[in-house]
C-alpha cells in the first residue's frame, strides 16, 4: 500500500459472506435493523445464558459494568470515561432490568429490543448509547469467557493478529508551528505510520486561529507525509460548501487520504455534495445514532468512509451492522474511538473481526488509570501497531482486588 493513498476494501463479497450475509433483497430494500444475519452463532454457545444481574460500578472517577449469568459466569466491562455519570439512571433503571433474565446468546436482537421497548426510542442520542455499548461490551465479555474464545472470534472471526493504527490529535488552539510540534511529537511516540490532524475550529467555527487550518496542512504534508498517511479532521466545522470544498481542495493538492466531517454533521445533503465535488475520500458517521441515516448515506454514496463511534453508536454489533451495509458498496468502516477506559480495546476487538476496517484505525492511548492485563497475547503498541485482543472474552482481566474497591451505583 502507497502510504498517501487510502485503500478501499476489494473483496467484498467474501467480506459480506465472513460478515454473515445480507438478507436477499440485497441494498435496495435493506432493514437495517432486521435484514442481517445475527453475528452471536450459537455454535460456540449451546446452552442458554441467563442474565442475572447487569450491575454498574464506580472508582476513581471511573466506571466498571459486571455482567453475571445465573450459573454464576462473569464479564466485565469499562464505560464511557466522560459521558457515563452523565446517564447513569439510563443504565440501571432502563437497560439493566430489561436485560436481567433475557438469554445473553440474543445479544443481537436484545440490542434492538431495548431501544424499541416501551418509550425507550424518544431518549435515542449518546446518554442512551453510550450505557447500551457498556453493557454489550460486559456482555459479549461474559459471553466469550463462558465460550473460551475471544469476542473477535465470537462475532464472526479473528481476521488480524496486529491492528495498525493513526495517532489522532487535537492543538487547535496552538499555532501552526506549535501545531505541528506536538504532531511530530505524537507520531515519534507510537512510530506511527498514519496520523489525523485537526482543521477548522470545530462545530461551526472556521478557525480560532486565524488561517491556522491554511498553514498546518501544508507543513505537515512536507514534514510527515514521506512516513505517514495523512487524515484531516474538520468536526463540522464549515457551514458553507464552498468553503468546505476550498479546504478539501487544499487537502487534495497536499495528498491527504480522507476528510472528516467537513461540515455540521447532522447536514447529510450538504456532506453528499461536498463528496461529490472531491476526490479526496469524505469520512463521517462519529455523531450519527441512527441505523437509518447510516443506511440513507450508504445507499446514496454520501462519502466513502464510514465512522460510527462504538460508544456513541451502541456497541460493537450496530457499529459492525454499519460495516456491513458499507461492505456491500464497496466502502470502509474505520470507526471512530472515544478515549480513556478500554476504547483502544473495544477498537481492536472491531478492527480484528471486521473485513472492511480500512488500513488504519484511531488510537489515543493505552490507559493507565486502573489496572489491567491481558488475558491472551499482551496487548503492545510498536511502530505504529497494536496487538489485537485475543484473550476470552473482551481479552483484558481488570485487577478484582481493585474492582472489590468500587461502589455500585444504584
Amino acid at each position: 500500500m502507497k502510504r498517501r493513498s487510502f485503500i478501499f476494501s476489494k473483496s467484498i463479497p467474501a467480506a459480506v459472506v465472513m460478515m454473515g450475509g445480507i438478507a436477499r433483497s440485497g441494498t435496495k430494500d435493506l432493514d437495517p435493523i432486521g435484514s442481517f444475519v445475527p453475528f452471536i452463532s450459537r455454535e460456540r454457545l449451546p446452552d442458554p445464558i441467563i442474565i442475572d444481574s447487569l450491575e454498574l460500578y464506580e472508582r476513581d472517577s471511573e466506571w466498571f459494568i459486571r455482567a453475571r449469568s445465573k450459573d454464576s459466569a462473569e464479564g466485565w466491562s469499562v464505560g464511557h470515561p466522560k459521558k457515563t455519570e452523565l446517564s447513569q439512571q439510563v443504565f440501571t433503571k432502563v437497560i439493566a432490568p430489561y436485560m436481567r433474565g433475557k438469554d445473553a446468546r440474543d445479544l443481537d436482537r436484545l440490542v434492538d429490543g431495548v431501544f424499541l421497548n416501551g418509550s425507550n426510542y424518544k431518549m435515542q442520542g449518546q446518554l442512551f448509547w453510550v450505557q447500551l455499548a457498556a453493557a454489550e461490551f460486559a456482555i459479549l465479555d461474559l459471553l466469550g469467557k463462558v465460550a473460551k474464545c475471544s469476542v473477535a472470534d465470537l462475532l464472526g472471526g479473528s481476521l488480524r493478529k496486529t491492528i495498525d493504527l493513526y495517532i489522532a490529535n487535537n492543538h487547535r488552539s496552538r499555532e501552526s508551528q506549535e501545531s505541528l510540534r506536538r504532531i511530530i511529537n505524537s507520531v515519534d511516540s507510537i512510530g506511527a505510520k498514519a496520523l489525523k490532524i485537526k482543521i477548522g475550529g470545530r462545530m461551526k467555527v472556521a478557525d480560532v486561529v486565524p488561517e491556522r487550518t491554511e498553514k498546518l496542512i501544508p507543513m505537515v504534508a512536507e514534514s510527515l507525509g514521506d512516513r505517514c498517511t495523512l487524515y484531516a479532521d474538520a468536526n463540522s466545522s464549515y457551514i458553507s460548501v464552498k468553503k468546505a470544498i476550498q479546504v478539501g481542495k487544499i487537502l487534495e493538492a497536499n495528498n491527504f487520504a480522507f476528510y472528516e466531517e467537513p461540515v455540521p454533521f447532522d447536514y447529510l445533503e450538504e456532506t453528499k455534495k461536498v463528496a461529490e465535488a472531491l476526490d479526496i475520500p469524505v469520512a463521517w458517521g462519529e455523531q450519527e445514532s441512527s441505523q437509518w441515516r447510516f443506511n440513507w448515506m450508504v445507499k446514496n454514496s454520501g462519502v466513502r468512509i464510514f465512522q460510527p463511534d462504538i460508544f456513541y453508536y451502541g456497541g460493537l454489533i450496530r457499529s459492525l451492522r454499519v460495516a456491513r451495509m458499507a461492505a456491500a458498496k464497496g466502502y470502509d468502516c474505520t470507526p471512530h474511538i472515544s478515549g480513556g477506559g478500554l476504547g483502544f480495546i473495544y477498537m481492536g476487538i472491531f478492527a480484528a473481526c471486521c473485513p472492511n476496517p480500512g488500513p488504519f484505525q484511531e488510537y489515543k492511548g493505552l490507559t493507565k488509570s486502573f489496572p489491567w492485563e491481558s488475558s491472551g497475547d499482551k496487548i503492545t503498541v510498536s511502530k505504529g501497531s497494536m496487538t489485537a485482543p485475543n484473550g476470552h472474552g473482551i481479552g483484558v482481566d481488570i485487577d478484582p482486588d481493585y474492582l472489590a474497591k468500587a461502589k455500585i451505583v444504584k
